[in-house]
């Protein structure tokens, strides 16, 4: 496994997760976020028993694609930046 590859995946789940805690408190975009993990983390996470984190990596390990297509989403409806 690339090691620089990895860290970026790794700096991209945790901007990811730390953007879902800060906008918790509005219920539009939980409402969006939850709607990103329901459609791509529920693949790795079925019983959403994970922390956002360790399954956005384990999406990217597993499903590289669909890890980039949610970021780019993510990006598109200003979840996270660029």
């Amino acid at each position: 496994m690339n090691i620089d590859k990895y860290e970026e995946a790794a700096r991209i789940a945790q901007e990811i997760s730390f953007a879902f805690e800060d906008a918790f408190h509005d219920k539009e975009q939980r409402k969006l976020f939850y709607m990103f993990f329901s459609r791509y983390l529920l693949r790795v996470d079925p019983d959403a028993d994970m922390a956002p984190y360790d399954a956005l990596i384990l999406l990217w390990r597993t499903y590289p694609d669909e890890f980039a297509h949610m970021q780019k989403e993510m990006k598109d409806k200003g979840l996270i930046g660029d």
